[in-house]
C-alpha cells in the first residue's frame, strides 16, 4: 500500500497540474480520454496478470513460456482494442481532435504495458519491485508532462508522455528478469501456450471488465450529455476519491493471500482475520473521508487554484461517501467472495449492478447534472455492497461497531472542532493527523497483543 500510495500521489500531481494549466474544458477532454483508457487497459490485461501472478506464486519460479505467452496475449489485445476504439471515435462528430489523439496516446501505452512485469514481482513476493515499477511509470509521466507543458505543447502530449513512462517501466522490469528468462528456458511448461493462457485469463477478465465499467462509465456519460466543461467539473470532484479507492485495492492485494489461506482453516480463524482487515480499512479511510466531506471547498481550492472548480464541491462530498462504500466492496469482494472462491457470484454481482447503473446514470445526469451522476454512482456502489454483504452472511459475521465507531467518532470530532474554531485547511489537517496518530497507537497495541492471543489459542 505504501508503494501504491507513492505512485498514486505522482498520478494525482499530474492530474492536478493538467487541470490547473489547461482549465476545465480541456481537463474534461483529458478526463474523457482517460476514462476510455481505463476500458482499454482492462481489455488489454483481461485477467492475465492475475493468472500469471498466481502461477508464479504456486511454482515459485518464472517460466519463460508463461512470460512470453502473457506478453503476446496482452500485445494482441492492446492493439486490437486500441484500433477498434480509434475507428469508432473517428466516426463520432462530437469527439474533438484533441480527444482522439489523447486516446491514441493512452492506447499506445497499453502496447508498452504488454511487457510490464509487475505481476512477476507480485507472484515472487517482491512487492518492493512491483512498487518500484509503478513509481517509475508515474514519476516519468509527471516529469515528461511538466517538460512538455513548459515547452508549450498541447494537452494531447500528456497521453504520449504516459506511454513513454509505461515503456520505461516495462523495460526496467525486463532488465530485472531477463536472466531468469534465459536460464530457465529449457524447463518451460507446455501448458503455458498462448491459447491456454488466453483461456485461463478469460475467466478472470470478465469480472474486472465489469468492475471497470462500473467505475468509469459515468465520465463517458457526462461527456456525452454535459460536454467537456461539465466533465471537467465532475472529474475535479471525483478524481481524488478514485485515486484513494485504488489504495484500498492495493491494501487488499496485500491482505488477500492471508485471507485466502485463512478460509482453509476453521471459521473462527477466518472471522478473526476478516475482522482485523475490516478494522484496518476503516481506520485508514473513515476519518479522512469525514474530514474531506467537511472541508470540500477548501480542498478543491487548495488543489486546483481555480474558482470554476468550486462548483465540484457537491460532487466531491458525494464521492467521499462513495469512497467508503468502495473500500467495503474491496473487502467483501476480495477478502470474502474471491477468497472463498465464489468467482461466479463476483461476476454476477458486477453484471447486475452495471446493467442497473447503465440505466439510471444517464437519467440522473440529464435531470440533475453532475450531482445527479454522483448520486447515481453512490447508489450503484451501495447496491453492489449489499449484494456482496448478503451473500457473505453465512460465512462471516463482522462486528461493525468494533470497526466503525472509533474512526467515525474521531473523524467527526476532529472535523467539528476544526469548524467550530473556524480553522483553515492546514490547521484542520493537523487535527486529522492527530486522529491518525491515535488510531496508529491503537493499531500497534493490537499488533503487539496478536502473538500472545495466537499462542493462547494454540
Amino acid at each position: 500500500m505504501a508503494g501504491g500510495l507513492v505512485s498514486q500521489v505522482l498520478k494525482v500531481l499530474v492530474l492536478v497540474y493538467v487541470a490547473r494549466v489547461y482549465g476545465a474544458a480541456e481537463f474534461g477532454s483529458f478526463s474523457f480520454a482517460y476514462s476510455i483508457y481505463a476500458f482499454l487497459y482492462v481489455v488489454s490485461q483481461f485477467g492475465l496478470p492475475t493468472f500469471g501472478a498466481r502461477e508464479v506464486a504456486q511454482t515459485e519460479r518464472l517460466d519463460p513460456r508463461l512470460f512470453k505467452s502473457i506478453s503476446e496475449a496482452r500485445l494482441l489485445l492492446a492493439l486490437f482494442s486500441a484500433i477498434v476504439v480509434l475507428v469508432v471515435l473517428s466516426l463520432i462528430p462530437q469527439v474533438s481532435h484533441e480527444e482522439f489523439y489523447l486516446v491514441a496516446g493512452f492506447g499506445l501505452s497499453n502496447v508498452a504495458l504488454a511487457f510490464f512485469s509487475d505481476w512477476v514481482f507480485q507472484g515472487m513476493g517482491k512487492l518492493h519491485g512491483w512498487a518500484a515499477l509503478n513509481i517509475i511509470w508515474q514519476g516519468t509521466w509527471l516529469i515528461l508532462t511538466f517538460l512538455a507543458v513548459r515547452a508549450g505543447a498541447s494537452i494531447r502530449i500528456v497521453s504520449f508522455a504516459f506511454a513513454a513512462g509505461a515503456l520505461l517501466a516495462a523495460f526496467a522490469g525486463w532488465v530485472w528478469w531477463r536472466r531468469s528468462l534465459r536460464v530457465d528456458g529449457e524447463f518451460s511448461e507446455p501448458r503455458y501456450q498462448l491459447r491456454n493462457v488466453l483461456k485461463e485469463g478469460t475467466h478472470l477478465g470478465t469480472g474486472t471488465i465489469l468492475q471497470t465499467f462500473l467505475v468509469w462509465i459515468d465520465i463517458i456519460i457526462v461527456r456525452t450529455l454535459l460536454g467537456p466543461h461539465g466533465t471537467g467539473i465532475y472529474a475535479a470532484g471525483n478524481r481524488i476519491a478514485l485515486g484513494l479507492s485504488m489504495l484500498a485495492g492495493f491494501y487488499m492485494q496485500g491482505a488477500f493471500p492471508l485471507l485466502s489461506r485463512s478460509t482453509l482453516g476453521d471459521r473462527t480463524h477466518y472471522q478473526r482475520v476478516f475482522q482485523q482487515t475490516y478494522n484496518n480499512l476503516s481506520s485508514i479511510f473513515v476519518p479522512g473521508a469525514i474530514w474531506g466531506f467537511f472541508y470540500a471547498p477548501e480542498i478543491l481550492d487548495f488543489i486546483y487554484k481555480r474558482q470554476e472548480y468550486l462548483a465540484a464541491t457537491p460532487v466531491f462530498r458525494v464521492f467521499q461517501l462513495w469512497l467508503l462504500v468502495t473500500a467495503g466492496i474491496a473487502l467483501w469482494g476480495f477478502g470474502g467472495i474471491l477468497a472463498l472462491r465464489r468467482d461466479r457470484t463476483y461476476r454476477h454481482g458486477f453484471a447486475l449492478v452495471s446493467l442497473a447503473y447503465l440505466l439510471i446514470c444517464p437519467i440522473c445526469a440529464l435531470r440533475w447534472g453532475t450531482i445527479g451522476t454522483a448520486w447515481a454512482a453512490l447508489v450503484a456502489q451501495v447496491f453492489l455492497f449489499a449484494v456482496f454483504e448478503i451473500h457473505m452472511r453465512r460465512f462471516v459475521t463482522p462486528r461493525h461497531a468494533s470497526a466503525l465507531v472509533q474512526p467515525c467518532l474521531l473523524g467527526l470530532g476532529a472535523s467539528a472542532v476544526a469548524k467550530l474554531l473556524h480553522l483553515s485547511l492546514l490547521p484542520a489537517l493537523f487535527l486529522l493527523l492527530l486522529v491518525y496518530g491515535i488510531l496508529g497507537v491503537r493499531y500497534l497495541r493490537v499488533e503487539n497483543l496478536w502473538p500472545a492471543a495466537e499462542s493462547k489459542l494454540k
